[in-house]
C-alpha cells in the first residue's frame, strides 16, 4: 500500500504529539509552580532556593528587607547574590553591629499565612565570656517571586544620613 506525503505528515505530527506527551508525564516539568506566578495557598511554604550567610557586612543597622528588583539591591551593601529577579526574590536579614562574630542569623522557613508570606528566623548568640570582635551577621535567602507582601520586612532600604558635614577648604586651596 502506498502512502500518500500528507498521510505521512500527518502520522509523524501524531506520533511527535504522543511522544512530546509520553516525555512530559514520564519526566516532568522543570519549573516550579512558583515560577509561573502561582500564589502559594495559605499554610504552604515557599522553598528557600539557596541561602548566603555572613559574620561581616558593610551594614551596620539591624533590618529585615525583601528586595524584589536589581536597583533596590544595589542600595544595599551586603555580598553578591546570583538572582534572577524574574523568576526570584531576596529576603535579607541583618543584625547590626554586635561585638562578637559568633552571632549567626539564618532564615529557616517562608510560608503563606492568611494573605502574606511570614518569615521564620534564628539568631544564634555566642556563649558567655567570648572575646569581643566587632560583627554584622547576616543571611540572605533566595526564594521564588510573589506578590504578597512579607511581615515585618520593608520593601525599600533605611534611608542613610552622612554623619559628617562638609567643611570648607582652607583658605589657600580657594
Amino acid at each position: 500500500m502506498i502512502q500518500r506525503p500528507a498521510q505521512i505528515n500527518a502520522w509523524v505530527m501524531w506520533m511527535l504529539a504522543g511522544i512530546g506527551l509520553i516525555a512530559t508525564i514520564l519526566f516532568g516539568c522543570h519549573q516550579t509552580r512558583f515560577s509561573t506566578g502561582v500564589l502559594p495557598a495559605d499554610g504552604e511554604e515557599l522553598p528557600i532556593l539557596h541561602r548566603i550567610h555572613g559574620a561581616h557586612c558593610l551594614e551596620t543597622r539591624a533590618m529585615q528587607i525583601v528586595v524584589r528588583d536589581a536597583a533596590t539591591l544595589a542600595q544595599i551593601p551586603l555580598a553578591d547574590v546570583p538572582v534572577d529577579f524574574r523568576s526570584e526574590m531576596l529576603l535579607i536579614v541583618t543584625l547590626g553591629q554586635v561585638t562578637s562574630d559568633q552571632y549567626a542569623v539564618d532564615i529557616t522557613r517562608v510560608w503563606r499565612d492568611r494573605g502574606m508570606l511570614r518569615v521564620e528566623t534564628v539568631v544564634t548568640a555566642p556563649p558567655p565570656g567570648v572575646p569581643v570582635v566587632m560583627a554584622s551577621p547576616f543571611c540572605i535567602a533566595v526564594v521564588p517571586q510573589c506578590a504578597l507582601n512579607v511581615a515585618e520586612f520593608a520593601t525599600k532600604p533605611p534611608l542613610r544620613s552622612r554623619a559628617w558635614q562638609q567643611g570648607e577648604p582652607p583658605g589657600s586651596w580657594k
